[in-house]
């Protein structure tokens, strides 16, 4: 007996893993026992199987605890932000598993544990549960030993850039989630993060540049859209004039590079100026001040406006 193509469809969804509730559910008990007992498939965990010869995912042990934990279990921490595949960001294959409360565990080699919120947001890899990116972001800061700070910066980055994260969004889920008032060695990370989700700057740099035009007064605005396309880094609304922080790895492919052309098209005839910033340029914090000052005043001086004040000066 052939298992049917819907078995093996899942199995690729789940990253070459299937529960045998899943199988039966599907030929019924009888046959999925048979099937699985044959070379096809070999166990992984109790009462999960992956098809042999097939090249391990990463993350294949995450989903695989996920499915050994039972309905309704969801992953989360790192491994579930792995499986988003955000670029150039490495979290390593920590995770944890949450089941609802009625559920009990035991006997696994991995972390499980009640589930604060049974109705959180998840999205589905096959039939498995994985943590929306928040809480899976949020998680992964409060309760994954060893994960570096870096890492998760990058990840929150990422997500911000690629619009599944909100500001804002970080600290709603942690105080949802019950872990504001955690005390434990970990809650640094989570402060790092929520730090950072307070602000709608993004990346290290943007945010090295949001505390430095922060000292003009009126003040930039940060990640402004200028409808219906692009979005600003920062925008002084009353000139007329962006700054753009160019530090990220986008700026620096072709792509990245025709991409910036065109909107700097867009912007040249919507009659904005803009203001370019390396991060070569905020090493000298001084230098770079008085350049964008300069730039303001003259932008001022052109539209008969007052120039922003330069506070602390």
């Amino acid at each position: 007996m052939q298992p049917p193509d819907d078995a093996y469809q899942l199995c690729r969804d789940q990253l070459g893993v299937l529960a045998r509730r899943q199988l039966v559910a599907m030929v019924g008990r009888v046959d999925a026992d048979h099937l699985l007992a044959t070379s096809r498939f070999e166990g992984l965990l109790r009462g999960v199987h992956r098809v042999r010869g097939g090249a391990a995912h990463p993350h294949q042990f995450a989903v695989a605890a996920t499915l050994r934990s039972g309905p309704g279990a969801t992953l989360t921490g790192p491994a579930a932000l792995g499986l988003l595949d955000l670029e150039a960001v490495d979290l390593g294959q920590g995770f944890e598993v949450v089941v609802p409360g009625d559920r009990r565990v035991t006997g696994v080699a991995f972390a499980v544990r009640t589930d604060p919120d049974p109705d959180r947001p998840v999205w589905h890899l096959g039939e498995v549960r994985v943590a929306d990116p928040a809480d899976a972001l949020i998680e992964a800061a409060s309760r994954a030993p060893g994960v570096r700070p870096r890492a998760l910066r990058l990840a929150h980055d990422r997500l911000r850039w690629t619009d599944q994260l909100r500001s804002g969004q970080l600290t709603a889920r942690a105080q949802h989630l019950r872990l504001l008032m955690a005390g434990d060695a970990s809650r640094g990370l989570l402060d790092e993060l929520l730090e950072m989700d307070a602000t709608p700057a993004t990346g290290d740099g943007e945010r090295a540049l949001g505390r430095i035009l922060s000292r003009f007064d009126p003040p930039a605005e940060a990640q402004v859209w200028i409808s219906p396309r692009p979005c600003l880094d920062f925008y002084f609304r009353t000139l007329r004039s962006a700054v753009e922080y160019q530090g990220r790895a986008d700026h620096a492919t072709e792509a990245g590079r025709s991409s910036d052309r065109v909107r700097d098209e867009e912007l040249t005839a919507a009659g904005i100026r803009l203001i370019y910033v390396t991060a070569e340029d905020l090493r000298d914090e001084r230098a770079l001040l008085a350049r964008i000052g300069a730039a303001l005043t003259a932008r001022a001086d052109e539209l008969g406006l007052p120039a922003p004040r330069l506070m602390g000066s």
